[in-house]
């Protein structure tokens, strides 16, 4: 299990915001064997199409020489329209295949990474110049991995090197027919041993991307110390959002008082519980709460009644239930309308004297 220099243990895969993260600083999950092993198969298959295109051109470029190598004077000027022959003649067949070898790697690469431009990789770090952290790259798992990928490839091509050399080539030159015609015997032999050695390649070339994979997430692991402090980066600190709550509470709770001198009447518990409810037939279909509460609160708006000679009507029942079931803003609903008419109507008797 992975640990990081604090001594937390990195138990914990990495979040989504992580590996974001990690793919913008330009750490991600790439295998170069993916696109060697591909890049094989698909420069040979274009070669097989092209093949023949190619070795007529060739061909023609070698009658050239051979042909002008008399009449050469050591000049650059003829040096130069010579190369510049060669280099027309050869134009015709290596630019179609390097340009899809070119398009396959940008395609490879984008398949594996996605779309990604980052200079962050080139900005020099004093880490990466340490002697030990060269030491841990060189002789760590990926470096293993590494080792090993290249000594499968070193072993495949001294394979192949050792078939030609041992089978092909002599019989190639103790064979009496035009060396065209013998070259054009042998391609197809040479194809499918090229075909059987990207095979071979690209299964360790699957092996290196899950291990590449399996890698870039081990280097990733985070502790559960890191998951809390991205979730307080991401979603605020606990403290802070706490805070803003209460605040907000404490706004809405003055702005609430503020209305309760607008009050027709405040219905109470008498102790625990105040709801000021307000109702204007000319605007409202129904009477409106505009201020409610428990405790120290019922307390406040009690208080302010009082201050502004508000009528205060006790009925435990209805006070407790209008609390419990609606909030500031809410109309009266209509299995209580009977029960606040009756409370509204009292009120206004009571001030008509004092009009």
């Amino acid at each position: 299990m992975a640990e990081n220099p604090s001594g937390g243990e990195k138990s914990e895969l990495p979040t989504p915001k992580r590996l974001e993260d990690a793919r913008l600083d330009g750490q991600v999950s790439f295998s170069a064997e993916v696109n060697i092993a591909v890049l094989l198969i698909i420069g040979f298959c274009t070669l097989a199409v092209i093949g023949p295109w190619a070795w007529a051109s060739m061909l023609a470029m070698m009658r050239l020489s051979m042909g002008d190598a008399l009449h050469w004077e050591l000049d650059s000027r003829e040096t130069m329209g010579a190369v510049t022959d060669h280099l027309l003649m050869s134009a015709g067949w290596l630019v179609p295949l390097l340009g899809v070898l070119f398009i396959s790697g940008l395609g490879l690469s984008i398949a594996q990474v996605g779309l990604l431009f980052t200079g962050k990789p080139l900005i020099p770090k004093l880490n990466r110049i340490s002697p030990l952290t060269g030491l841990q790259r060189l002789f760590g798992m990926r470096g293993l991995m590494r080792f090993v990928v290249n000594l499968l490839k070193l072993t495949l091509v001294v394979l192949l090197a050792w078939h030609l050399l041992s089978d092909d080539i002599p019989r190639m030159i103790v064979m009496k027919r035009d060396v065209a015609e013998r070259m054009a015997v042998e391609s197809w032999g040479i194809f499918v041993l090229v075909m059987k050695l990207a095979a071979v390649l690209f299964i360790i070339a699957a092996g290196d991307f899950l291990f590449q994979r399996y890698q870039h997430t081990q280097d990733l692991m985070m502790t559960k110390q890191e998951i809390k402090e991205e979730i307080k980066q991401s979603d605020g600190d606990p403290l802070i959002k706490s805070k803003i709550r209460q605040i907000q509470r404490q706004m809405a709770q003055r702005r609430m008082m503020q209305e309760v001198p607008k009050a027709d009447v405040v219905i109470t518990n008498p102790t625990h519980v105040a709801v000021a409810l307000k109702y204007d037939k000319t605007t409202m279909a129904a009477p409106v709460v505009i201020a409610r509460g428990y405790d120290e609160v019922a307390q406040r708006i009690k208080a302010i009644a009082a201050e502004h000679g508000i009528v205060q009507v006790e009925n435990i029942a209805l006070a407790r239930a209008l609390a419990k079931e609606l909030d500031v803003g809410d109309a009266v609903p209509v299995k209580w309308y009977q029960a606040v008419a009756e409370i509204l109507s009292m009120v206004y008797k009571l001030k008509k004297p004092a009009a």
